[in-house]
Order: structure tokens, then sequence, then C-alpha cells
């Protein structure tokens, strides 16, 4: 049989903001890569799932407008980029209220789907997916099932997943894609690790991973920018320029060979949801 197309999703924020400090505006070069991006994917046409930032939703709202237009799909990336382990309940309510609150103004469209910044849902906060159901959303792309010391939750599902919380509500999970080897999940799924492994490895490795289920793919607009920590006004770190900045030239070019290959849609295209297992994440945890 052959694999579904992989699942492709843009993590809609400007680097400076949502990297460095806060506290920043937004800029207009986030538009412009965004629009760069949305470019690239009419010339593939391809339709992606953009999560998007209140932030840059209230400043860029034009582009926010294309992208429904051209058929992608909205979703909420938070307003402000905070990571939701630094929230209580109450403060990532609000949080998820004001960005679902802007994107749907301005789409007319309802908000059904939500990527945490950093992907910042782990076990200590998975009550984080009661507050996303009980605040209109059905389903959710945060999680990453792998161990790192930012985030990860490694006995996670690798699959799209029908999640059953503790306190009795449903919501669909569609981790970040990972290829199983040596007894432990590693990162696969796009952003860093697209950038800096080989394009040839990195399709290769996809490919495996696509074979055995579903893929999500992530990005940045800011990541097909290879010109950005010159035009700052403050300075990088050489340290911060390499990790955050390497392989940036070659992302577009690899970019487009992989979707070439493989294709891609939205998350929602998938499958049906009915077709995925139900994971209770308190009763089915597993011991790592």
């Amino acid at each position: 049989m052959k694999p579904a197309s992989p699942a492709i999703t843009v993590d809609v924020e400007d680097w400076p903001q949502s990297t460095w400090d806060r506290s920043l505006p937004i800029s207009p070069r986030a538009a412009d890569n965004t629009n760069h991006l949305l470019d690239l994917l009419a010339e593939l046409d391809v339709r992606a799932t953009m999560f998007v930032l209140g932030k840059f939703a209230r400043v860029h709202a034009g582009v926010v407008r294309r992208m429904l237009a051209e058929g992608h799909e909205v979703a909420s990336h938070g307003d402000g980029h905070v990571e939701v382990n630094r929230l209580t309940p109450e403060e990532f309510a609000r949080d998820l209220e004001r960005s679902k609150s802007v994107l749907e103004d301005i789409t007319g469209e309802p908000v059904r789907g939500y990527r945490a910044p950093d992907f910042s849902i782990g076990r200590e906060n998975l009550w984080a997916l009661d507050v996303l159901a009980e605040s209109g959303f059905t389903y959710d792309s945060s999680i990453f099932p792998i161990r790192n010391r930012r985030y990860g939750v490694p006995d996670w599902p690798r699959g799209p997943a029908r999640v059953r919380t503790a306190h009795g509500t449903e919501l669909v999970e569609f981790p970040i894609s990972t290829l199983r080897f040596l007894g432990r999940n590693w990162p696969l799924g796009g952003g860093g690790y697209q950038r800096l492994l080989p394009g040839s490895i990195f399709r290769m490795l996809a490919g495996t991973a696509m074979r055995r289920g579903p893929f999500v793919f992530y990005c940045h607009p800011y990541e097909f920018d290879p010109d950005e920590f010159d035009a700052l006004d403050f300075e990088v770190p050489a340290r911060v320029r390499l990790h955050q900045g390497l392989g940036r030239r070659r992302v577009a070019d690899r970019f487009r060979a992989f979707v070439r290959r493989f294709g891609g849609c939205r998350p929602i295209d998938l499958c049906r949801p009915s077709d995925w297992p139900v994971y209770h994440p308190v009763r089915d945890a597993a011991p790592q």
C-alpha cells in the first residue's frame, strides 16, 4: 500500500519575538517570510495547516486571509509564544481565547487545531489537553514523542490517536513524527532536524517512517530566510547563529524535493478520526 502524503504544518511566528525576546513587536520580515513560503506551497500545489501566532495575526491579518483564500487551514499557535508549561490552566485558557478570537475574527471560520510553542505540552501538564477541548479545539499537534531536555513525551503513541483525558474529554493528537531505532524514538518531523540532516538522508528516513504510519512534518517561515541574522539590529551570539541558522540556504530546495517526492496535505486530511486508536494518557502510559 502506498503511504499517505505527509501532513505539512507551519508554525507562523517571528524569530526575534518567538525565540529571542517575547516583548519584541512582530516584524514586517515575518510577513515577508510567510508570503514567501505561501508562494512555495502554491508552486508545489500543496495545502498545509498554518499554526498562526495571535500576535502575528493582529499585525498581518492580510497574510492570514491569504492562507485561507489559498486553501490552507488556519489553526492556533497560541497568542504570544509563551510555553504552556509556564502558564497556569487559567492563564492558558486566556491565551487560547485571545488567539482563537483574533483568528476567527479574521477568517470567519472556526479554529479547530492548536500547537503549543516549543512543543510545551508534556507529562507534567497534560491538563492542557482538557483546557483545549473545553475551549472548543478538536485536535492538537503539540506532543513530540522523544526524550529531550526541553520537551517531549517519549512513551506517547507515535501516530495520531483519539486522546481521552483524565476529565473525560476527547480530542485528536497529531504527534510530530519520529523514527524508532535502537529502542528509542528519534526526532524526524522537520524544523532543525530537517535543516541539519543531508536532504537525501532526511528523505530516506522520512520515507521509512511513512511506511509505518502517518507522517507530520513541521517548519517555520523564518527557516527559509538565510539572511535574517545579518538584518537584525541586535547581535546574535555565534553559537545561536550556528544552531538556528545552519542549513537555511538549502531549506527551500530540500522542501521542494521532499514535497515533490512525497506530496503533502493537512493533518485533518490524513484519514478519518474514527480510524485512530483511543489513548488514555494516565492509564496507558508506559514506564521509561
